[in-house]
């Protein structure tokens, strides 16, 4: 098993090297020294994520973001769950995300179902496409003032 330092370093008995495990990659890096690890980890990854970037969507096509502030639903990252979780079959859940492992997963299902039924009575579309960036993002479609209004009456009466 391997352990962990406070830089989430850990030693590879079998390389006889350092790595690094990047979380939002999956990359792992190596380097013979800890010194030269924190170099590589310091010098092309700790802050240089641009987290706020805007992504260009194209006409009539709104990002999370924006939906969850007109629609008073909540922040980018819980409309991408509840979508997720409206369109991933109840038997793709891991069955061990706690609960007894049947009940936790249909719940949370439900509240995305819910979500995308409320989209669909207020004829919001809604899709993954792909931006400037490469990668995948939720997006909404024939978004006006009324089906907003909408969606949050059907939204509130769960």
């Amino acid at each position: 098993m391997d352990r962990y330092d406070q830089n989430s370093f850990y030693y590879s008995i079998t390389e006889e090297l350092w790595c690094w495990k990047q979380t939002s990659s999956g990359k792992i890096y190596k380097a013979k020294s800890k010194s030269e690890l924190l170099k590589i980890k310091e010098k092309q990854f700790v802050g240089s994520g641009n987290y706020e970037r805007e992504y260009n969507l194209g006409e009539d096509l709104i990002s999370t973001e924006e939906f969850g502030k007109i629609a008073d639903v909540g922040t980018k990252q819980y409309i991408s769950l509840l979508l997720k979780r409206g369109t991933t079959p109840v038997n793709n859940y891991d069955k061990n995300q706690g609960g007894d492992g049947v009940h936790k997963p249909e719940a949370r299902r439900k509240k995305g179902l819910h979500f995308i039924e409320c989209l669909n009575k207020s004829k919001i579309g809604f899709d993954r496409v792909i931006n400037q960036y490469n990668t995948k993002v939720w997006v909404f479609k024939n978004v006006t003032q009324d089906k907003i209004k909408n969606f949050k009456k059907y939204w509130i009466n769960k």
